[in-house]
């Protein structure tokens, strides 16, 4: 027996504190794609600043999934082996630092050397999330709380698209830096105040909640995924469709404004709403997805099956809607479609993350950390491919690639699933 399973709590609690740890997650979340969008944002200035053209910046950009690759597996072993709460505070304060630092950086080699350690502290948060959310999650309410967590992915941009905007306008670039740079110092301090490491460790568990927890964790025993991720068909087909899923998120996220500008013809106000829209939808359709992912289970579908459908649902019309974008000749209908295409990826990210806490919960973080490489591998890719593919080919061309990768992501998916249905659904 675990551990945090030993020690039976007797305290009552009007709340559970598994959805305080939740929340805060769901708040680093947010404050992470804060400091992920923000440079999109402030690039068309940056690069007048700079005089740097449309291939310097996609580098720039791409250097943050140059440190974010790296720190994916580790991070999640780290996590597995030793706790993802700490490991997820040092990573939050090492990006807070350097995003607190990316003003200062005025050569090309100094802002690639910030942005590539900046993604280095990232590349740990979302294994070590997830080997926390793993350990804490009743199963029953996995899938709602990370698409709850998820949703950060959307609320971030739609809440920090047009504060940058605001931020920059009154204060300056440099300024966007320093403010969300403060707001990651502020959660590591508040995470690691009041989160413990295993349930039976704080204070405010009471011994219906961690019986609650402790059940799931304890029916999944021998049921799971092998002990060796590495191996495993499934956890690679997981990281080569997750890469082919998140290129156009990487996209939307250094690109989106440089698009709405320079393509569609917008002006940097009226592009600081336009760009909240497709966030906006991505923020509904994450919590939508983990509540239907989680009724389904609940309803006696397999959990692989329950994560697996919304995939086959998102991923086909993602890709549709991202290609019917390029075809668009009015602009605001291409920020519709632009905002449908975030719907249906939105609708992808829970059964994502939910998957390798289903596959085992002991080497949840692992094997998040796995599949989370192909994502860091599309960090890497996507912005420097789409900034040269743009400016040589046009932006028909570049927003072409994801839609196709969109596809081929849906069909490794359906191709590498578990045939075999195991006790608990995968």
């Amino acid at each position: 027996m675990e551990k945090w399973q030993v020690e039976i709590k007797t305290t009552k609690s009007r709340f559970r504190v598994y959805q305080i740890i939740a929340v805060l997650i769901f708040a680093n979340t947010l404050i992470v794609y804060f400091d992920r969008v923000n440079i999109s944002i402030v690039a068309p200035i940056m690069m007048k600043y700079f005089e740097w053209d449309m291939g310097v910046m996609g580098i720039v950009m791409s250097m943050f999934g140059a440190g974010y690759i790296i720190s994916q597996i580790p991070g999640g072993y780290l996590s597995d082996k030793f706790g993802g709460r700490r490991v997820l505070g040092w990573g939050s304060f090492l990006w807070s630092f350097f995003t607190l630092v990316t003003p200062f950086c005025n050569t090309p080699l100094q802002m690639y050397s910030a942005r590539a350690l900046l993604g280095l502290g990232e590349g740990v948060n979302f294994p070590a999330e997830t080997s926390v959310l793993a350990r804490w999650l009743p199963r029953a309410v996995r899938a709602r709380f990370q698409g709850l967590n998820l949703s950060g992915i959307g609320m971030g941009p739609l809440i920090a698209t047009p504060l940058t905007v605001w931020i920059m306008e009154i204060w300056g670039w440099k300024a966007v830096f320093y403010f969300f740079a403060g707001l990651g110092f502020l959660w590591t301090f508040g995470w690691l105040a009041y989160s413990k490491e295993n349930p039976a460790d704080h204070r405010s568990v009471s011994a219906e909640e961690l019986k609650e927890i402790e059940t799931g964790q304890i029916a999944e025993a021998g049921t799971t995924l092998e002990t060796a991720p590495m191996r495993s068909g499934s956890v690679w087909g997981l990281a080569i469709a997750y890469f082919g899923f998140t290129y156009t998120y990487w996209v939307f996220i250094n690109w989106l404004p440089t698009y709405l500008v320079t393509e569609r013809g917008f002006t940097t106000i009226r592009m600081g709403f336009l760009a909240s829209l497709p966030w906006l939808s991505a923020f509904i359709s994450m919590n939508l997805a983990g509540w239907i992912s989680d009724i389904m289970v609940k309803k006696g579908m397999p959990t692989g099956k329950a994560r697996r459908v919304l995939i086959y649902i998102g991923l086909p019309c993602m890709a549709l809607c991202l290609w019917f974008t390029t075809q668009a000749t009015d602009a605001y209908v291409a920020v519709a479609l632009l905002t449908v295409t975030m719907f249906f990826s939105g609708l992808n990210f829970p059964s994502f993350w939910s998957l390798p806490m289903d596959m085992n919960p002991k080497r949840a973080g692992v094997i998040a950390g796995m599949m989370n490489t192909g994502s860091a591998l599309a960090a890497i890719l996507a912005p420097g491919i789409t900034g040269y593919v743009a400016l040589f080919m046009g932006w028909t061309a570049a927003l072409s690639v994801g839609s196709g990768l969109a596809v081929m992501s849906v069909l490794i998916v359906y191709f590498t699933a578990p045939k075999r249905q195991l006790n608990n659904g995968d």
